[in-house]
C-alpha cells in the first residue's frame, strides 16, 4: 500500500488524543485498555468464535452503532490502532456476532473498532452474524 500523507492524514493524528488519553492495558508496551470505552461481553471469546465459525455463511454487511458493540478483549496496542487509521477505508469489515439475547460482541477487530471510535464514527459498517 503505497500512501502519501493528505490533511486528512494529520486530522487523523490530532484524533488520537483520545487514544492516548486511554488508560493503560496489559501484555504490551503500548497497551490501551478499552473498558471505559466499550463493553465487555459476557459472551466470552471462545464462545464467540464458535459461534462466527458455525454461522458465518449467514453473515451480512450491516450498519451498526459503535456503543452497541460489545467486546471480548480489553486491550488493544496504541501503535497498531494508530497505523491502522489512514487505511480504514481500506480495511476489512469487522466481524460482529448477534446472539439470541441481542447482544452484539465483536469477534475480529477490535483494533479496527477502536480506530473507528478514535475518528468519532457513531455507526460502522459489519459483517454480522446472526446466531439461531
Amino acid at each position: 500500500m503505497n500512501h502519501i500523507p493528505s490533511f486528512k492524514d494529520f486530522l487523523y493524528e490530532s484524533n488520537t488524543d483520545k487514544l492516548d488519553r486511554l488508560p493503560r492495558g496489559a501484555m504490551f508496551d503500548d497497551a490501551k485498555n478499552i473498558k471505559s470505552v466499550f463493553r465487555v461481553s459476557s459472551h466470552g471469546w471462545s464462545e464467540t468464535a464458535e459461534a462466527f465459525e458455525k454461522n458465518q455463511d449467514r453473515g451480512k454487511l450491516s450498519l451498526v452503532n459503535t456503543n452497541d458493540i460489545e467486546i471480548t478483549q480489553p486491550n488493544v496496542q496504541s501503535n497498531k490502532v494508530k497505523g491502522l487509521i489512514p487505511y480504514l477505508d481500506e480495511a476489512p469489515e469487522i466481524n460482529v456476532v448477534e446472539f439470541p439475547d441481542g447482544k452484539k460482541v465483536i469477534f475480529d477487530g477490535h483494533h479496527r473498532l477502536v480506530a473507528n471510535w478514535v475518528l468519532g464514527k457513531k455507526k460502522i459498517k459489519v459483517n454480522l452474524v446472526k446466531t439461531q
